[in-house]
């Protein structure tokens, strides 16, 4: 198999992996939004970035090398592109070739179906935020606000603080 067939099929294989680590994260994120817990979903939010990164760096590495690969016929988009790298490499290559295409087709379907959940979700944990916002500045003069005083204090009379010595 040529070194540049070699690097595809390497790069398919990434590719291949880190669209399966993005559609664990975005499962897994599901809890922290319904729940809304927010350091859980910015954890999950930094890791989806950095995956959609790298997803972007890979397929800019696999753009390069297919027009390198294919010339003129890159073209053509990835079906002729498959085609003719098929054509053109063994016939043990051209299986090599083709068991990350398959895995691709599959997690691509699985990521459109995720990304239509999380993009609902996203939306109603949105509306849950706003309902909140909203009651909160509603209600935000009708309730005096939560004064914290130190152990020993108290407002007991008139309104005044004093110091009041603690049970031993």
């Amino acid at each position: 198999m040529k070194p540049e067939v070699e690097r595809f099929t390497e790069l398919l294989h990434r590719r291949l992996v880190t669209l399966r680590l993005l559609a664990v994260d975005l499962e897994e994120s599901r809890k922290a939004y319904v729940n809304l817990d927010l350091p859980a979903m910015h954890r999950h939010n930094s890791r989806q970035e950095r995956l959609c990164t790298e997803i972007s760096l890979i397929d800019a590495e696999l753009r390069d090398l297919r027009k390198k690969l294919m010339g003129s016929a890159a073209e053509g988009g990835w079906g002729a592109a498959w085609e003719r790298l098929t054509a053109e490499s063994e016939p043990d290559s051209a299986r090599q070739l083709q068991l990350p295409l398959r895995g691709l087709r599959g997690i691509q379907a699985d990521m459109r179906r995720l990304s239509r959940v999380h993009t609902e979700l996203l939306k109603r944990s949105r509306r849950s935020v706003n309902v909140l916002l909203n009651f909160l500045a509603h209600y935000a003069g009708t309730y005096p606000a939560h004064v914290v005083r130190p152990a020993g204090w108290s407002s007991a009379r008139r309104g005044k603080a004093e110091y009041v010595e603690p049970f031993r």
